[in-house]
């Protein structure tokens, strides 16, 4: 064997050997968390196909509103690793044990620290790369201090072991998600998702999955896990509607008098703008094949909020900065 070729074979085995599937905000979703009990354990779907050799960090470190983890209070960060392929629809289940053993999963292998999941209050922040340089994939929190409803934030930022900044990479709604009690809004410890909406494409399921609506919770008991009472169906069939909505541009952002949602195409249903505190201030029903659609904002007032495009099939969200 001459040695290009032993150079070739060597070079695809070790690409095979490390080769794992990047992840983005939206691809998979926290559909339960326990915090009572001895075991102490969170679900998550996959939404899309994942190579062998991927893995997701999954850590209850809170994200600061300086854009790093807290360094003061520090906490377990896990490595989750998959030796074999994964489809889509797949539902990922793992047990920390309070901490007091290492943490296994239903499907793969856990790495890492030894991690507790408070009863105080906690997140799970999901995510690829490094501690320094994270890509993060979704994120869970159950922590609430209040009574009013979730908004677009968790805790605003890291201040103690149970509380977490939102990263600016993900949208409560779509890619993240505050769960409480639904009569008045309160804390509670353990939550599960519902399994209102299990056969979709994954703006849907991401849709019904990170509405907080759409969770049973419980401050006492904990709900089963694994297996997952959901049988999930992700439809991964590429439409033009699916490329125009990973296409959609909001500009300019900031902005101050108007918008412009440019790479619409053809589109029917609602746009959305929510306050940063979670409150729908304008709604436009549009039935329009424009290219650019121009929307009016002189009537709402500076902030952050999310632009939610919602029709019977898709969910499209983004985020802006308003400056009146």
């Amino acid at each position: 064997m001459n040695k290009i070729s032993l150079f070739i074979i060597v070079y695809f085995m070790s690409v095979n050997m490390v080769a794992q599937t990047n992840l983005q905000a939206g691809d998979i979703a926290f559909v339960a968390i326990n915090s009572d009990g001895d075991t102490d354990d969170f679900s998550f779907l996959l939404l899309k196909n994942i190579e062998s050799n991927t893995s997701v960090n999954f850590t209850d470190n809170g994200w600061t509103a300086f854009g790093s983890f807290n360094n003061t209070y520090t906490e377990s960060h896990i490595t989750w690793y998959t030796p074999s392929e994964l489809k889509a629809g797949t539902v990922v289940t793992i047990e920390t044990y309070n901490g007091n053993e290492s943490a296994v999963s239903s499907h793969g292998s856990i790495t890492g620290d030894k991690m507790t999941i408070s009863v105080a209050g906690d997140q799970i922040l999901a995510y690829q790369g490094s501690k320094t340089n994270p890509v993060f994939i979704a994120a869970i929190s159950f922590n609430k201090n209040d009574t009013a409803i979730p908004g677009n934030t968790f805790d605003g930022d890291s201040f103690s072991n149970s509380t977490t900044a939102l990263p600016t990479d993900l949208s409560i709604g779509y890619s993240a998600i505050q769960i409480c009690n639904l009569n008045d809004f309160t804390e509670n410890d353990n939550a599960i998702y519902n399994c209102s909406l299990t056969s979709g494409d994954k703006n849907a399921l991401l849709g019904s999955i990170n509405n907080y609506k759409n969770w049973l919770t419980d401050n006492y008991n904990t709900f089963e896990q694994s297996p997952s009472p959901c049988e999930f169906t992700v439809d991964l069939s590429t439409s033009n509607s699916d490329m125009q909505y990973n296409d959609i541009l909001i500009t300019p952002n900031p902005a101050k008098t108007q918008v412009y949602i440019s790479n619409l195409g053809k589109f029917n249903g609602i746009i959305k703008f929510t306050s940063y505190k979670g409150n729908t201030v304008k709604q436009i029903k549009i039935n329009t094949s424009t290219s650019i659609l121009p929307i009016n904002i002189a009537d709402l007032p500076s902030g952050f909020y999310l632009v939610q495009l919602v029709s019977d099939t898709h969910l499209c969200v983004k985020k802006i900065s308003i400056l009146n």
